[in-house]
């Protein structure tokens, strides 16, 4: 549930653009919104129009040519450590045990003197839980080669939220899953977000996926990356994967498929 105070993310005024060997391409430009701490929002629209590297400045892994962002109020200088990401590709390291790759992160924070990383013992009950909440109990010394496609997705959300960040960045993270295994994780990733209180930014081509997770949906149109759409869901929460089969859900994901069509056009 969305709480209130200061934004959990702001974006004001945000350009960025890529060198091409010439003249540099605005990859996005005049990006200014703020995503309420607890929430999670969406970007959705054609591809190329900036929906990844609207993540990767949130996360301070490249740094804005024009605007400012700000992460709990601090303005985003570096890469920032109390972020949790998650990708299409899973990226599990094959050599690694479940419960190696889950401690990733602790490892990543004792290199760079993180107070946060603590006791191994006391991460390595943190992982058992998460994996017991998503339902993977028991299975710590699997390999990544012996889960399926959505277990190796649950260990990745995992991964992402064992150091208990603050905010969580998904790029596309379900797309490579089967339906019925898509709409289980959109399930569990609310049943998570109840349980650890955090804010998400979700970048997705599945609109169905954007309306059942997020609070609002920005549409975006490239040439350059720009919010050109915002859209309040009009649904309670949490919710369910039916709900999204509701009428003013259909009419949601019916009237942003036609605003992505006339963007990708050229269209506003």
């Amino acid at each position: 549930m969305a709480g209130g105070g200061d934004p959990a993310v702001e974006l004001a005024g945000v350009g960025f653009d890529y060198a091409a060997g010439g003249e540099p391409i605005r990859a996005l430009d005049g990006i200014s919104l703020a995503v309420p701490r607890g929430a999670t929002v969406a970007f959705v629209g054609p591809s190329g129009c900036g929906k990844s590297t609207l993540l990767k400045l949130a996360a301070g892994l490249i740094m804005p040519v024009r605007g400012d962002v700000r992460v709990n109020g601090a303005a985003v200088t570096r890469p920032l450590s109390n972020v949790g990401m998650a990708f299409q590709n899973p990226v599990l390291l094959p050599w690694r045990s479940v419960l190696g790759n889950l401690l990733l992160p602790l490892e990543i924070l004792r290199e760079h003197g993180d107070p946060r990383a603590g006791d191994r013992a006391q991460w390595e009950g943190r992982a058992r839980t998460l994996l017991a909440t998503v339902g993977l109990a028991g299975a710590e010394r699997r390999q990544p080669r012996e889960l399926s496609g959505g277990m190796r997705q649950r260990v990745s959300l995992c991964r992402a939220l064992i150091h208990e960040p603050q905010l969580l960045l998904l790029d596309e993270p379900f797309a490579a899953l089967d339906a019925f295994t898509r709409e289980e994780m959109w399930e569990l990733h609310q049943q998570l977000r109840q349980q650890r209180e955090f804010t998400g930014v979700l970048v997705t081509h599945d609109l169905r996926e954007a309306v059942c997770l997020a609070q609002t949906i920005y549409v975006m149109a490239a040439n350059p990356g720009r919010v050109v759409h915002a859209h309040p869901v009009p649904l309670p929460f949490p919710r369910t994967v039916a709900q999204t089969y509701e009428p003013a859900a259909v009419e949601l994901i019916a009237t942003m498929r036609e605003q992505i069509r006339r963007v990708a056009r050229g269209a506003a």
